[in-house]
C-alpha cells in the first residue's frame, strides 16, 4: 500500500492555500479572460523559399516573414520543388511584399570570387504577375558558370496566408501558369 505523505498543519495548509490564490489570480489578470497559457509553437526548420545567402544584398535580419511562419511543406518531384508556406494570420501579404523585395535586391549578383572554381553569376527576372491567386509571380532565373548557363523557372502564388512556391528546370513558364491557374 503506498504511503501517504504527511499531512501539514492547518496554518501551513492555509497559507499554502492563500498563496496558490494570489499566483492563479496574477496569471489570470496578466492574460484576461485566458484559462490556460498555450505553449509556443517551435520555429520552423526548412529554410525560407526565398533565402539567398549569396546574395551581397541580402540580409537575414532585413526580414520578418520567415519567423511568422506556423508551417512548411516541401515536396519534391521529378520535375520540380513546391513549398507551401502558411503564415500567421495576416502576415501572407507581408511576407510576398517581402519576397519582392528580395528579387529587387537580389536581381542580379555575383558569388564566389576570381579564384573560385565555383564562382558564378546570378539574374533573377521577374516576368509575369497578376495570374492566379491574390497576388503572383513567374520568376526567371538564370544562373552563369563558365561555360555552363541554367535557367530555372519559380511561380510564387499567394492566396490569404499561404505562399506557394514551385521551382523548375524542367517545365517552362506556360507549364507552371496551367498548375497554378
Amino acid at each position: 500500500m503506498p504511503r501517504r505523505p504527511p499531512s501539514l498543519p492547518a496554518p501551513v495548509r492555509g497559507l499554502v492555500a492563500a498563496l496558490v490564490a494570489v499566483l492563479l489570480a496574477g496569471c489570470q489578470s496578466a492574460h484576461p479572460g485566458a484559462e490556460s497559457i498555450e505553449a509556443e509553437q517551435p520555429p520552423v526548420a526548412e529554410p525560407w523559399a526565398w533565402e539567398l545567402p549569396d546574395c551581397v544584398g541580402y540580409r537575414a535580419a532585413d526580414y520578418q516573414a520567415p519567423a511568422q511562419r506556423q508551417q512548411v511543406r516541401v515536396r519534391s518531384r521529378s520535375d520540380r520543388t513546391e513549398q507551401v508556406e502558411i503564415y500567421q494570420p495576416g502576415w501572407g501579404e507581408r511576407a510576398f511584399a517581402e519576397i519582392r523585395r528580395v528579387l529587387r535586391e537580389c536581381a542580379r549578383y555575383e558569388a564566389g570570387g576570381r579564384d573560385d572554381p565555383d564562382a558564378y553569376r546570378q539574374q533573377h527576372l521577374i516576368i509575369d504577375t497578376g495570374f492566379a491567386g491574390d497576388e503572383s509571380l513567374l520568376v526567371k532565373s538564370i544562373r552563369l558558370r563558365p561555360p555552363e548557363q541554367h535557367t530555372a523557372y519559380a511561380v510564387v502564388v499567394r492566396v490569404a496566408d499561404q505562399i506557394t512556391t514551385i521551382r523548375t528546370e524542367e517545365l517552362g513558364p506556360e507549364e507552371l501558369r496551367a498548375l497554378v491557374r
